[in-house]
């Protein structure tokens, strides 16, 4: 007779393992709550796409310098010893490497685009919205696993539909961090170096036939201002990196006083909430300190603003100066009428084209990473990312199975 009790250690160690299962995955919840307040992991995301950004725009300036050097070139007419008024444009055989550079330039706006929306999405993502929410929905999913099961179904859908805008953006760009450092900065450096070299010494050939238009006082006179000018812009880049790390503390502190005035806040009861006479000490005291900061950080972004518009200015003086003294603002083609022997003796036309040409590669070279790391393979993650949220909002976990549902009948549903 004492064989029917025999199930009973069978039981209770299904019950200790049940136990363990919510436990763990209690500390998983948890972890992934943590991970969303933590603003490193935010930042470091951040950080790549800036660097990514600006190493775009870098690329995109180079592409219009090469474009700009090419054109001029193809305008350069060389007087032949055939009689008067005979002349030819060699560098029209580029035309085909300028449509390339031109379409490397379009490609570099896209690749731009891209990445400000993928910044833009990723502060969106980072607001305390979205981290209280998710910290709310968890709690709420802890809650029901441990005292009501049957409804931890759809407490676990809603978490994982908050997770999804928390952390689809900020998976997307770690994994892209990740592969770009591995496998892409290296060739991606390599190839820009290629093509700012050669956009320098397209646009110092392109120049070189108006070199001598100038009086040597005048000329000394112009570099002395550009000398000038380009000390004033240092010390101007000088401050603006100070007010930038002013800027960036002041906008964590007014982000840290918004995330703490929330957690107050979702800690009040609604009827504290509600009623206008109920007072909270801490509350006020941080909206007080919160009204202290914002106007902080309104000084400390109204300086960024003037010191980007200086910075602007001194650019634009200084590339008038350049223009001046490259002669580019008196008529550059009609003085290349005047001087085609000048034009003939200091442009080896062979050369350029053959420099070009070997930098066609790096032109293709570059098109084709930015192209991978900042539309592809983005794309490619944010929907392997989609898919996964998907087969986790049909899953439900063991620790989520009604206590009297065997393991053996979990499925997608």
């Amino acid at each position: 007779m004492p064989a029917p009790s025999s199930p009973a250690p069978s039981h209770h160690g299904q019950h200790h393992r049940r136990i363990l299962l919510k436990a763990l995955f209690s500390l998983v919840l948890l972890m992934l709550v943590a991970i969303s307040w933590w603003d490193a992991v935010d930042h470091t995301a951040q950080r790549h796409v800036e660097s990514a950004t600006t190493q775009a725009l870098v690329a995109y300036a180079a592409a219009r310098g090469l474009n700009a050097g090419i054109s001029v070139l193809q305008s350069s007419e060389v007087g032949l010893s055939l009689g008067a008024g005979v002349s030819t444009r060699p560098f029209e055989i580029l035309d085909p490497f300028n449509d390339l550079v031109e379409q490397y330039a379009d490609i570099m706006m896209l690749a731009i685009g891209s990445l400000v929306g993928q910044n833009l999405l990723l502060e969106i993502s980072a607001t305390p919205f979205f981290k209280a929410t998710l910290s709310i929905t968890a709690l709420l999913l802890l809650a029901s696993v441990w005292l009501h099961p049957r409804s931890a179904r759809w407490c676990w859908k809603l978490f994982v539909l908050v997770c999804l805008p928390r952390f689809l953006v900020l998976i997307t760009l770690l994994l892209n961090t990740l592969v770009s450092q591995a496998f892409l900065d290296e060739p991606t450096e390599r190839n820009m170096a290629q093509v700012n070299i050669l956009a320098e010494e397209v646009q110092t050939s392109a120049a070189a036939p108006s070199a001598d238009h100038l009086t040597a006082k005048e000329r000394e006179r112009l570099e002395d201002e550009i000398t000038q000018l380009t000390t004033q812009r240092r010390e101007v880049r000088d401050d603006l990196v100070e007010v930038n790390q002013r800027l960036t503390v002041a906008r964590n502190l007014v982000t840290q006083s918004r995330a703490r005035i929330a957690m107050i806040k979702a800690d009040m009861s609604l009827s504290d909430l509600l009623n206008p006479f109920h007072t909270e000490p801490r509350l006020e005291e941080l909206e007080a300190r919160l009204a202290r900061q914002s106007e902080d950080l309104e000084t400390a972004t109204e300086e960024h603003q003037a010191q980007l518009a200086e910075l602007a200015r001194l650019d634009k003086q200084r590339e008038s100066v350049r223009r001046h003294l490259a002669g580019e603002d008196q008529g550059f083609i009609d003085r290349l009428g005047d001087k085609l022997s000048t034009l003939s003796s200091t442009i080896d036309t062979e050369a350029i084209q053959a420099r070009i040409e070997s930098g066609t590669s790096a032109v293709l070279h570059l098109m084709a990473l930015f192209v991978f790391q900042t539309l592809i393979f983005p794309l490619g993650i944010l929907w392997l990312t989609i898919k996964l949220f998907r087969v986790l909002f049909a899953v439900r976990p063991i620790p989520l199975l009604p206590q009297d549902q065997p393991p053996e009948r979990l499925s997608i549903s």
